[in-house]
């Protein structure tokens, strides 16, 4: 099983980038974190950082997070993502051309068990495989 070590994570909310880098940084679990603010910045990060994990924040001014990871799979991009959000997880977890979507955070998230809370999420999905 590839273990998940790279995560390429998006927030408009700049407090909420750097407690989402930071969580994952003192969760000592190994993870190198690129954290975008805008979709631009995130889908250019795509190729360069080649990630193993998406964090998609849900609402965004430029562009809702399902929209982004439409984007992201119409680019071919078959990455798995999670989801973040304050609000109702609403109807995107349905949507079978943002797949693999292995899980979605709610917000506020504890900082103490981010890493684990990915890491259970991570594999769940791989263990389906």
């Amino acid at each position: 099983m590839k273990k998940m070590q790279k995560i390429l994570h998006i927030d408009d909310d700049a407090v909420m980038r750097m407690m989402t880098r930071k969580a994952l940084e003192r969760s000592n679990k190994g993870f190198e974190i690129v954290s975008c603010s805008v979709p631009d910045e995130f889908l250019s990060a795509l190729s360069d950082f080649k990630p193993d994990l998406l964090i998609i924040d849900v609402l965004m001014p430029q562009k809702k997070g399902p929209d982004l990871l439409s984007d992201v799979r119409k680019f071919g991009y078959k990455i798995p993502a999670v989801f973040m959000t304050g609000q109702d997880s609403g109807d995107f977890e349905t949507k079978k051309n943002l797949d693999p979507v292995i899980g979605i955070i709610q917000k506020p998230f504890s900082t103490g068990t981010l890493g684990e809370d990915l890491l259970g999420l991570w594999d769940a999905y791989r263990n389906q495989y």
